[in-house]
């Protein structure tokens, strides 16, 4: 390999998934005693997916695009090039004694790969990422292990005339405070600007196993609304680190009730909020 001297400027992975909020990783207590089924892992496993797939790509659009103002690890981590004679690739490592702007502390390698010459709005164009002995420290103090890849490849356009893409994951996330969850998603994202802010509007699935062992199939039965990180930062749009707004719905393995997780801060807002509900209870659920 030789070193990449220009990296894409175009670059960007995969959005919904994932940066995602700053509350304490925390249990779910119920507000009504009317049912026995009250386990929410589900739900703040997906957020927690999302989160992590979403904070690693933010982190790689600055990356890629190579000034301090768009890297939202500041200076905390170091960025690697090289190039094949087919694929580009950066390495970003961090030490885990530095704080990052956004209050984390991360550690271990994010590792990007994409197809020489195709920039992430090429038609076409495949970015790949995965991890190395990384984590991320959240703001509450729990850390979350993340092992596995994500793809996203460019679908061209959608029938408004809107940049879209698809992408897969597959992850295992590891907590300090225990429990293991499995996450895999498949989903559609389509760039479209609302109100002067631009955002990945995001459709589709994914199937898993929670930290306490029940596996489940999930449906996004209203859009999630991440707002594009690099997108608005490159035109000085001050970007949320959340999803705003969307619901979905799980289906768990021997479970009666349908369990929903809503984001509740409503587009155009940042309040960093989202709810479980079973059966008409609501339980809180912590972004990390």
């Amino acid at each position: 390999m030789k070193k990449v001297t220009t990296v894409l400027m175009g670059l960007a992975l995969v959005s919904a998934v994932i940066y995602a909020g700053c509350k304490k990783e925390g249990t779910t207590t119920k507000s009504n005693p009317a049912t026995a089924d009250n386990d929410a892992s589900a739900a703040q496993d997906e957020a927690n997916a999302s989160f992590m797939i979403q904070d690693s790509k933010n982190i790689s659009d600055g990356a890629a695009k190579g000034t301090a103002t768009e890297r939202a690890f500041g200076t905390c981590g170091t960025i690697t090039g090289d190039s094949s004679a087919t694929t580009d690739t950066i390495d970003i490592h961090f030490s885990g004694l530095c704080v990052s702007p956004d209050g984390r502390i991360r550690k271990g390698d994010i590792i990007v790969y994409w197809t020489k010459g195709k920039g992430y709005f090429d038609s076409a164009a495949s970015v790949t990422q995965t991890w190395r002995n990384y984590s991320v420290t959240t703001l509450v103090g729990g850390t979350i292990y993340v092992t596995g890849s994500s793809n996203i490849t460019n679908t061209g356009y959608d029938h408004v005339g809107d940049h879209s893409w698809k992408y897969t994951s597959n992850v295992t996330l590891t907590y300090s405070t225990g429990g293991t969850a499995t996450w895999s998603a498949s989903r559609n994202n389509v760039l479209t600007q609302i109100g002067g802010t631009w955002y990945y509007i995001v459709t589709g699935g994914a199937t898993g196993t929670s930290k306490s062992g029940i596996t489940y199939t999930l449906t996004i039965n209203s859009p999630l609304y991440w707002t594009a990180y690099f997108v608005n930062i490159a035109n000085s749009i001050t970007p949320c680190d959340c999803i705003e707004a969307g619901t979905l719905e799980f289906t768990r393995t021997g479970k009666t009730y349908p369990l929903y997780l809503t984001y509740t801060s409503g587009v155009g807002n940042c309040n960093h909020t989202a709810t479980a509900t079973i059966n008409g209870n609501n339980y809180p659920i912590t972004l990390p």
